[in-house]
């Protein structure tokens, strides 16, 4: 369920409706669900669960420390597009290691605090709007 809904989310797809459409429509979707048909309800119950906030968010932070490790992004990458643009191209532009050591500290610190601010301001709206639709139709 995890690979599910962190496939979903790097599609910007957080609502458990969208996501169980994304399961019937994409292949990719349904390999990492191991060809089972999950439902939306299912997808809810997880994502609003405490523990799976929590486990996401600390996927998160160990995903972006995963692709610095292997040289995937740069250190100072908080949003993955593509794009590389350096904006001091000064030749002093080195950087001392104990210096480096503390700038990525902040800089997990960063992608957590973004992570915690993607969960209030979409995933968490999105799911209460769906709990709510949900409990309009059950009655």
């Amino acid at each position: 369920m995890l690979k599910i809904i962190l496939c979903a989310y790097t599609q910007r797809v957080f609502s458990d409706r969208k996501i169980g459409f994304l399961l019937d429509d994409s292949y990719r979707m349904r390999w990492l669900a191991n060809h089972e048909q999950v439902s939306y309800r299912t997808i809810n119950r997880f994502q609003s669960q405490e523990t799976t906030a929590h486990l996401l968010a600390e996927a998160f932070v160990l995903f972006r420390c995963q692709l610095i490790t292997n040289q995937v992004i740069d250190n100072e990458a908080l949003y993955i597009d593509g794009t590389k643009i350096e904006a001091d191209a000064n030749k002093f532009s080195f950087v001392w290691r104990k210096a480096t050591n503390q700038y990525e500290a902040s800089l997990d610190k960063q992608s957590n605090e973004f992570y915690q601010t993607l969960y209030k301001e979409e995933i968490l709206p999105s799911l209460k709007e769906e709990n709510q639709s949900d409990r309009l139709t059950s009655n």
